[in-house]
């Protein structure tokens, strides 16, 4: 059984996220169920810190905020670490996971230790997107000068336009096919990224596997 596959539309291109249920059950299944709820449509990429992380998960949706407030019990932890390109949740403490996530810049050594860090997935495609995300106003208070997590709650996405105005946006989140017709799971990074090294930030996922199955089931000449 192939893993899911979720590709996110954000400001500066696409992102596919491989979800490995069998590294954190709960969280992985939280998260395709906030993706198939549409929760992360115009989620502000609020912590971005370069060599560190980026960090999303606040909406200003009515109809999404309940999402915040429900609390994840945390998965055993198996001590898989923090790695680069690693997907998690933001916990603030046990059984402390809701909406936020994080992707790791680096190997983070330091995180993962606790079960409310344990990873539950990996962006196998669109890295140069995580390397363009803007990264110029730093962290998060205390620890920086950057945008205030309670302020986005109280003021939605109208503050960080108004005070940082150059933070990047994740658009739009679906779960899609983890194949496409006539290839594996490991030839779609590869697919998607051409030998020149520039990612298409106009092929998304979808649109590779639909024109793929297409291909597929042509008949042979």
């Amino acid at each position: 059984v192939q893993n899911p596959i979720v590709e996110c539309s954000t400001t500066k291109g696409f992102l596919a996220i491989e979800v490995h249920r069998e590294w954190a059950p709960l969280g992985a299944d939280r998260f395709l169920e906030l993706v198939k709820d549409s929760f992360y449509t115009n989620i502000a990429l609020f912590r971005c810190v370069h060599k560190f992380l980026v960090q999303f998960g606040i909406s200003e949706d009515p109809t999404k905020k309940h999402w915040h407030n429900k609390n994840l019990k945390d998965d055993p932890n198996i001590h898989i670490g923090v790695k680069k390109n690693y997907v998690s949740f933001a916990g603030g403490g046990p059984n402390t996971r809701s909406t936020q996530l994080f992707i790791a810049f680096e190997d983070l050594d330091f995180l993962g230790n606790e079960p409310w860090e344990t990873p539950f997935g990996e962006v196998i495609s669109g890295e140069d997107t995580l390397n363009e995300l803007y990264k110029g106003y730093g962290d998060i208070p205390p620890f920086g000068t950057g945008p205030d997590q309670q302020m986005i709650h109280r003021e939605g996405n109208a503050y960080i336009h108004r005070l940082y105005p150059k933070t990047d946006f994740i658009l739009s989140c679906r779960v899609v096919e983890p194949v496409a017709a006539g290839h594996t799971l490991a030839e779609i990074p590869n697919i998607l990224q051409p030998e020149d090294g520039h990612e298409h930030h106009d092929l998304i996922l979808s649109d590779f596997i639909e024109r793929a199955a297409e291909e597929n089931a042509q008949p042979a000449a």
